[in-house]
């Protein structure tokens, strides 16, 4: 008896084995790597009871059956038309596709500045690829088979035709159609062909074929071949680009859904762990990547459409993991990289242009689709924090007409099930970007307007596709970015190397003519503006409604010519709600013997005009042109500081009194604005105007214009007595307020300015005290003392107290009214 019963329980166990063996070796049902068989249903759901969603199908079915159309009429001709070079195929095989790549003066070249001819084949192949892609969608909902007969003949004719082309060994492992940019086959090519194969797998386990143009029929597809191309695909991924910048996030979508199309599970894992955990000499893994997210509102440290992009990619791609695996919680493991995605809305201007540094751009839009995608994920993961976060901002990009769904994954991702609270976006008075060394301050006026808004910003910092920069400022008022960083345009060019990417295209100050880049990312690196002080610091009350500052310091020490050490204190002051000024004072100073110091303004305009009547210019063509024919080679040397692109240089004698100008700006849709200049007199000065590139971004027209430019050259030290300037933007409908400006010495050397307002409520005489930390100003005639960094002592037209303000400072005295602060620095008072 006792022997029947274990006889039964061994057979039990067996059986239960190879239940529990069965069921474990199951392979996964295709698609499964942006949505499953079984998620088929809700998605038509969607389609039935959304509008967004059917309109979202409408015109993918819309898309598709043009192209189904026409394949049908005649598959050959329409397969034909890819770039197939019928030149080196031979007879009866399919031919290789025509190799698109970039060579400039026998120097292979990426992609960016492939001429038109260059990128036809690349379109070409870009376009089927898509067509395949909508295509095989289009199955997945429909289950049609003529949309995946036209997908899987396409894919076909690219796996038959691509397998032909040698695979270049480039920096590694470049690409097979791209020979001297893998990196971007993949980015562009390589990450579609595994979706396509997703979405018609089960047409072709099935029986279903595809369209042959050499045999001229239908065929069985080789999907062996195919796991061949897309394992070459993640293999180029894994060796070729490289480590510590976006290229590794930017590769990875073609890493993860070329390992996801993996038929066999163990190779599919080990791919897929390239992605989460194995590094290589050429590809950062998401552990790694995940180093730039330390702190929750960290974001990836690099230029505004990098850093952005970057971070929409990784999310997308937890999000696409963790769906084909959710035990790994990686929504949970990674949230830092969710918390990035809101950072760039907080670095603008009252416009809503973008704080630009480096390469980045001047307009963009936050990645909506990636909110929704983190909301998505944080459901999955069970992080209400997060949810609570993106719901509103999603509502609120909805209801103010900025985002509406319409990208494909919305149909399988998206439900209408986040809450109906609308997001209120709060800038603060202060900000900073760290890893780009800016320090940010404004100010918006109590009219709500945009115009009326006052901000700006000092930064500077080394990063992939950072410029050598220096400590650089932007300005903005009535509704424009003034002083402007002149952007970017396209890579490789002369303009792009040697002026955009050097320190001549910023609001910096140039020493000794050679301020530079060294080493680091293309030879680029400079060192990062450091915080000395400012108030209000980041996430803390004001003190003052009217009044901030920072001051921030730079060493300038690239190269062997330059060896400089500099601080600027920049000031935004607002008078009334509707106007206001900057205060800039800019302190440099060289090891070097026989120095001198250039400081550059650009404002987007159409001249620059002197009212300083006895300051004189003649042309001094020869001005900036020293190293107009320097060496250069692509990302390695340049020909520093770029200021050869000045064109109309006028200088003037040397003047050591002091100087007002105008840049006006009378072409804007907008009307007529102007910023003005008080730049007090020290001696050794002499002033040059110049039409500096355009200003990329710019509006219009001056998109399209040079851009009026001022240099201000220093002979000798620029530390104690510092660059000083004072800007007033203001409209045609409006005057400028500011009467006189009078700098405040002590000792023959710079402690501040006088500067009187008649501001449309009531006339100001403010004494502006903007020293070193813990230096200390006193003069008996006017009552003052003050020991500290930046003070502001503002006097009704009376001279009766209006306001005292300190930024930072210990102590000050203004007759009888005496100041002790508290630990905190910082001090107000109205009266």
């Amino acid at each position: 008896m006792k022997f029947k019963y274990l006889t039964l329980n061994i057979r039990f166990i067996v059986i239960l084995i190879l239940i529990t063996f069965k069921m474990s070796s199951q392979t996964k049902e295709r698609p499964f790597i942006l949505v499953t068989a079984e998620e088929r249903n809700q998605v038509l759901e969607k389609i039935e009871t959304q509008d967004w969603a059917k309109d979202i199908f409408k015109e993918l079915k819309g898309k598709a059956d043009v192209q189904v159309k026409s394949f049908i009429k005649n598959p050959k001709t329409y397969l034909e038309k890819l770039p197939f070079n019928w030149s080196e195929g031979q007879k009866n095989s399919f031919p290789p596709f025509y190799k698109t790549y970039h060579v400039e003066n026998g120097v292979q070249k990426n992609l960016d500045n492939a001429t038109d001819a260059e990128k036809k084949n690349m379109e070409l192949l870009i376009k089927y690829l898509q067509v395949a892609l909508d295509c095989g969608m289009m199955y997945y909902l429909t289950q049609d088979e003529k949309y995946a007969y036209v997908a899987s003949s396409i894919l076909y004719a690219f796996a038959k035709s691509v397998q032909k082309s040698q695979l270049s060994d480039w920096h590694g492992r470049g690409g097979w159609l791209f020979p001297y940019d893998g990196f971007r086959e993949v980015r562009v090519l390589g990450y579609k062909v595994p979706l396509i194969y997703d979405f018609t797998a089960s047409y072709l386990k099935n029986g279903g074929q595809a369209f042959d143009i050499i045999k001229n029929k239908k065929v069985d597809f080789p999907v062996d071949e195919l796991q061949d191309v897309c394992r070459t695909y993640a293999d180029i991924t894994i060796n070729y680009g490289q480590t510590g910048s976006n290229h590794s996030v930017l590769e990875s979508p073609s890493l993860v859904y070329n390992a996801l199309a993996m038929d066999d599970e163990k190779e599919r894992e080990t791919l897929l762990s390239y992605f989460l955990t194995e590094n290589t000499d050429n590809q950062d893994g998401l552990n790694v990547m995940y180093k730039k997210y330390k702190n929750k509102g960290d974001i990836w440290p690099e230029t505004s459409q990098y850093l952005n992009h970057s971070t929409a990619i990784l999310a997308k791609l937890l999000l696409v993991v963790n769906k084909y695996n959710p035990s790994l919680e990686l929504g949970k493991k990674y949230q830092n990289i969710l918390f990035a995605l809101p950072r760039l809305d907080y670095f603008v201007f009252p416009n809503n242009e973008i704080v630009r540094w480096g390469d980045g751009h001047r307009k963009a839009h936050a990645p909506y689709e990636a909110y929704e995608n983190a909301f998505v994920l944080a459901q999955m993961d069970s992080l209400p924090e997060l949810e609570d976060k993106f719901a509103p901002l999603i509502k609120r990009a909805m209801t103010k007409g900025k985002y509406h769904r319409k990208n494909l994954e919305a149909l399988f991702w998206y439900n209408n099930d986040m809450s109906e609270e609308v997001a209120k976006i709060d800038l603060p008075r202060t900000d900073r970007v760290y890893h780009a060394g800016i320090v940010l301050q404004r100010n918006f006026s109590s009219t709500n307007d945009p115009k009326d808004g006052l901000m700006g910003f000092v930064g500077g910092a080394h990063m992939v596709h950072g410029h050598a920069e220096g400590m650089n400022i932007e300005l903005y008022g009535e509704g424009q970015v003034l002083g402007v960083d002149h952007g970017r345009n396209r890579y490789g060019k002369d303009l792009h190397e040697n002026y955009s990417r050097l320190f001549a295209a910023h609001n910096t100050v140039i020493v000794n003519g050679s301020s530079q880049g060294e080493g680091g990312w293309v030879n680029l690196g400079i060192n990062t503006v450091q915080l000395i002080s400012m108030e209000p610091k980041v996430g803390e009350e004001a003190v003052s409604p009217f009044h901030s500052f920072s001051q921030t310091s730079f060493e300038d020490n690239k190269g062997d010519k330059a060896e400089a050490v500099q601080e600027r204190t920049l000031a935004l002051i607002r008078t009334s709600p509707t106007t206001g000024y900057y205060v800039d004072v800019f302190r440099s100073k060289s090891k070097l013997p026989d120095e001198y110091h250039d400081y550059l303004y650009h404002n987007i305009g159409d001249k620059l005009v002197f009212e300083t009547k006895d300051l004189n210019f003649k042309k001094t063509p020869k001005r900036y042109m020293a190293n107009a024919n320097g060496k250069w080679r692509h990302n390695k040397v340049y020909r520093n500081p770029g200021w050869h692109f000045f064109k109309n240089v006028k200088s003037s004698q040397a003047y050591d009194k002091d100087v007002k100008a105008t840049f006006t700006t009378k072409k804007l849709s907008t009307g007529s604005v102007f910023m003005q200049l008080h730049i007090p007199g020290f001696e050794n000065r002499e002033y040059t105007k110049v039409k500096a590139p355009t200003t990329f971004e710019s509006p219009k027209p001056y998109d399209d214009l040079p851009t009026p430019t001022l240099v201000i050259r220093n002979k000798g030290e620029a530390w104690k007595n510092p660059f000083v300037v004072v800007f007033e933007p203001f409209n045609e409908n409006e005057k400028a307020t500011i009467q006189s400006v009078e700098k405040l010495e002590e000792n023959g050397l710079y402690k501040g300015l006088k500067i009187i307002s008649n501001t449309p409520t009531e006339k100001l005489i403010q004494y502006v005290i903007t020293q070193s930390k813990n230096d200390i100003f006193q003069d008996e005639a006017l009552g003052i003392y003050f020991q500290g960094t930046f003070a502001v002592i503002s006097l009704n037209e009376n001279k009766s107290l209006h306001s005292i303000y300190i930024g930072e400072g210990d102590k000050l005295i203004y007759k009888n009214e005496i100041i002790q602060t508290d630990a905190s620095k910082t001090y107000y008072k109205a009266y």
